[in-house]
């Protein structure tokens, strides 16, 4: 009677949206910050973070 009981509770069938959208956002923003850091007006920064990486490929 007392003491822990066992509950069907759905965990992952309703987080399913709010992880879905966590890892779109995240490849979503990785791939806009990968597109500002090759961009031209950046490219020859001092404060690139490619440069320093190692990356030159321009």
């Amino acid at each position: 009677m007392f003491g822990l009981r066992k509950f069907n509770t759905p965990v992952l069938r309703p987080a399913a949206p709010f992880i879905i959208g966590g890892v779109s956002v995240l490849f979503l923003v990785a791939k806009m910050q990968d597109a500002m850091i090759n961009s031209d007006q950046y490219r020859n920064d001092p404060r690139n973070p490619a440069l320093s990486a190692g990356k030159k490929d321009h």
